[in-house]
């Protein structure tokens, strides 16, 4: 990837690193622990990624050319997500019983695949640039 690729090309690219990243994250918690910390880590990751698409849409349709401004219920709807995302983690650890810290690394999962992402591109710079 250059720096001229779109910016959703690029949130793809992440966004389809972190779904590869929380299957392995999910399956390794099964394999080192048990089924309910690969599940905590699985909802954790999902919800962060759910929100990290979210984000994406809000501020695609924000910055789009050639269309009406978004209305006040669009910011609203960005807002909500928040809510939306500390219901459903709030649900995973009182009602399901997940272990906390296995549902706290899966929303570390988005923020890992960006530095996954940023590292792979400038190691592909680097290597690039040398002669």
């Amino acid at each position: 990837m250059r720096n001229q690729d779109p910016p959703s090309f690029i949130l793809r690219s992440i966004s389809n690193s972190g779904w590869l990243i929380l299957a392995v994250m999910s399956l390794a918690g099964v394999v080192l622990r048990d089924v309910l910390t690969g599940a905590g880590v699985a909802v954790g990751g999902a919800c962060a990624l759910g929100s990290f698409r979210m984000m994406d849409v809000y501020f695609a349709r924000l910055f789009q050319k050639n269309i009406s401004r978004p209305k006040w219920w669009h910011h609203v709807l960005y807002v909500l997500r928040f809510f939306a995302l500390m219901g459903v983690v709030a649900l995973a650890i009182g009602w399901l019983r997940l272990p906390v810290v296995s549902v706290v690394i899966g929303l570390a999962v988005p923020p890992l695949a960006i530095f996954i992402h940023g590292a792979r591109n400038a190691l592909r710079i680097q290597g690039s640039t040398r002669t």
